[in-house]
């Protein structure tokens, strides 16, 4: 794994990306996990104070009749339920469930049996320690989507701003639908390009690319939702969120950056702090355009 992970190589004059920066790279599910925790493996602490609320969802929530960062957490995950159609007793998996805050709502809100599946032994142990301390029926693996196996069908999968980071997204449909039980759903949120002429990268995108290991895979709608119908799902309806609902997220997330700041400094350093914000204000300046979309895609299993 190349030393300069996690920060843009320093050049004198900027001669666009190399090789190894651009999109799509290929990794194995153990290098896919190591420079995935580059991003994941900070302080949880950190996270939670720039999410805010109560569940700490790492995602663009639902900014429409909400004031606060637990309200706009819960609103998209019941937008996430009414759309799976979930029910009492069914069961559920979370494929990057974080620090489990999304997984464990839905559980204890609705009545399911939820399974999440993160990369990194922090999420892990943050997650574990919300189930127990909620009750929720819900099991946490550190497991990579590859190389996860479960003799009982799931009534629903879902994934929320998490697989840009997966590089073999047909495979992952595939896998999701082997898992998924007859007529059973299955729910992505993603950022999507607008046009596949900006999958070429500039400085920023690079920058943005290196502070997540190197995992980016952005697509357009159009190619994500031809995989679908390649592994077999019907799709439901694609589903745009409106721009404003990430231009508030990421103010949000800004303000909650600068309320913590001393604390924040302090758990990564100001570096990486500093990156960080960078970070925040450039996608600001993304969602200000025409680059991208946010959309909510379901499917069922046929």
């Amino acid at each position: 794994m190349d030393k300069q992970m996690g920060s843009v190589p320093p050049r004198t004059q900027w001669q666009g990306p190399t090789t190894e920066q651009e999109f799509y790279q290929v990794y194995s599910p153990d290098e896919d996990k190591a420079r995935t925790n580059v991003h994941y493996e900070q302080p949880p602490e950190f996270f939670y104070a720039i999410t805010g609320g109560k569940w700490n969802v790492y995602s663009c929530n639902w900014w429409q009749g909400t004031t606060t960062d637990t309200e706009a957490q819960e609103a998209k995950l019941d937008l996430f339920a009414r759309l799976m159609n979930l029910q009492p007793g069914q069961r559920i998996l979370d494929v990057g469930c974080g620090w489990g805050g999304p997984l464990t709502y839905l559980s204890t809100t609705y009545g399911v049996e939820g399974v999440g599946l993160t990369l990194s032994s922090a999420q892990r142990q943050c997650a574990e320690e919300r189930v127990a301390s909620t009750g929720a029926n819900v099991q946490i693996h550190q497991q990579h989507w590859a190389l996860y196996e479960d003799d009982r069908p799931f009534d629903a999968i879902y994934t929320d701003e998490v697989i840009v980071h997966f590089e073999d997204l047909q495979g992952f449909f595939e896998k999701s639908h082997k898992l998924l039980k007859p007529g059973g759903y299955f729910l992505n949120k993603e950022l999507h390009f607008t046009n596949s002429r900006y999958t070429s990268l500039g400085r920023a995108a690079v920058f943005i690319n290196e502070l997540y290991g190197r995992t980016g895979n952005y697509r357009t709608l159009a190619e994500e939702l031809i995989m679908l119908d390649a592994a077999g799902f019907v799709l439901q309806g694609a589903y745009p969120m409106d721009k404003h609902h990430y231009r508030v997220q990421n103010e949000r997330w800004q303000a909650n950056m600068h309320a913590h700041q001393e604390r924040l400094r302090l758990l990564v350093g100001d570096t990486y702090y500093r990156q960080f914000r960078a970070y925040l204000k450039l996608v600001g300046k993304v969602f200000s355009g025409h680059q991208m979309t946010i959309d909510i895609v379901v499917s069922q299993k046929l």
